[in-house]
C-alpha cells in the first residue's frame, strides 16, 4: 500500500513538471490528483476558445482561474472567458503599441529590472504622480490604462523569461515607493478610483500572477489606501504584501534581500538612474 502511495506521488509530480516545464515555484508543483481532474475538465471545457493571447491558454493560467474560482471549473470559464472578453473591448492587443509620449513623462514607472530569481519587477515612486491633475484634467482613464500596460508588460515578460529558461515561474513583483504620499495629490475623491480599479483589474484578469509587493515608505494615511483595497484583493495577494513604513534600514532590509541595487532606481537607494523615456536608463 505504501509502495502505491509513493508511486502515485511520483507519478503525479512528474506530470505536472511535465504540465508546466522543467523547473517551475514550489507553489505551482502542488496539485492534488483531484485538482489535475479539475485542471483536465477545465482545459476540455475551453478546448474550442479563440485566445487572443497566448499566455490565456497555457496551462499555468488555468490552474490560477481555477484557484482563483476554488476549483470550480464553470465559474473559471466564465472568469477566463469574461477575460477575453476584457481583452478585446479594450484594445488590449495594440495597448504597447499606443502613443504613451504624454503619459510617461508625468506617470514614470519601470518595468525592467528583476529580483535575485529573474522575475521582472514594476516600480513606481508616486511622488512623481499627480492623480488629482489627472482627475481634474479629465485624463484617470488614460493613466489607468497606462498602469495596466505596466501589469501587462511585467505579465509578458514572466513568461518569456520562463520559456526561455531564466525563471522558475511566471510570477512577478511590485514595488510601490508611497514616500510623500499626499491626501490632495493622491487621495482626493475623485482619485480612489484608481486604486479599485487597478485592483479589480489585476484580481480578474492576472489571479495568481503576484509574488511579491512591497509598499515602501508607507505614511499612516496609506491606510486609507489599504481600506479601499482589502475587500477586493484575495488572500494570496494579500499575503504577498509587505507594507514597510519610513526607516530605510527596515525596508532595505526586505528590498535588498530580493533585489540587488543595479536592478533598482536611485529612489530606492538603487543605481539605476532613468530618463523621462519609459525604461531608458539614463
Amino acid at each position: 500500500m505504501g509502495g502505491a502511495k509513493l508511486f502515485f506521488t511520483v507519478c503525479t509530480s512528474v506530470l505536472i513538471v511535465s504540465l508546466v516545464g522543467k523547473t517551475f515555484s514550489l507553489e505551482n508543483l502542488s496539485l492534488t490528483k483531484a485538482e489535475k481532474q479539475k485542471l483536465d475538465q477545465f482545459k476540455d471545457a475551453v478546448s474550442k476558445s479563440n485566445f487572443p493571447a497566448e499566455w490565456m491558454q497555457q496551462e499555468l493560467t488555468l490552474v490560477r482561474y481555477l484557484r482563483a474560482r476554488e476549483w470550480d471549473v464553470r465559474r473559471a470559464k466564465s472568469m477566463l472567458l469574461e477575460t477575453v472578453t476584457w481583452w478585446e473591448e479594450n484594445n488590449m492587443k495594440d495597448i504597447h503599441n499606443e502613443d504613451w509620449a504624454s503619459i510617461e513623462k508625468d506617470y514614470p514607472l519601470h518595468t525592467d529590472g528583476v529580483d535575485k530569481l529573474g522575475q521582472p519587477v514594476i516600480v513606481l515612486t508616486f511622488s512623481e504622480w499627480d492623480l488629482r491633475q489627472a482627475a481634474v484634467q479629465g485624463g484617470m482613464n488614460r493613466v489607468i490604462r497606462w498602469f495596466i500596460k505596466g501589469f501587462d508588460d511585467v505579465h509578458l515578460k514572466s513568461f518569456e523569461y520562463h520559456k526561455l529558461g531564466k525563471t522558475n515561474g511566471t510570477q512577478w513583483n511590485v514595488i510601490s515607493n508611497m514616500d510623500k504620499l499626499s491626501r490632495q495629490q493622491h487621495l482626493c475623491i475623485q482619485c480612489l478610483r484608481f486604486y479599485t480599479e487597478l485592483a479589480l483589474t489585476f484580481e480578474s484578469r492576472y489571479p495568481g500572477a503576484i509574488d511579491k509587493i512591497y509598499v515602501v515608505n508607507a505614511p499612516s494615511i496609506f491606510q486609507v489606501i489599504l481600506g479601499l483595497v482589502n475587500p477586493i484583493l484575495s488572500k494570496s495577494t494579500l499575503n504577498a504584501m509587505q507594507v514597510l513604513g519610513t526607516n530605510k534600514e527596515e525596508w532595505g532590509r526586505s528590498i535588498y534581500s530580493h533585489f540587488s541595487k543595479d536592478q533598482l532606481p536611485e529612489s530606492l537607494g538603487g543605481t539605476r538612474s532613468y530618463s523621462t523615456a519609459w525604461n531608458e536608463i539614463s
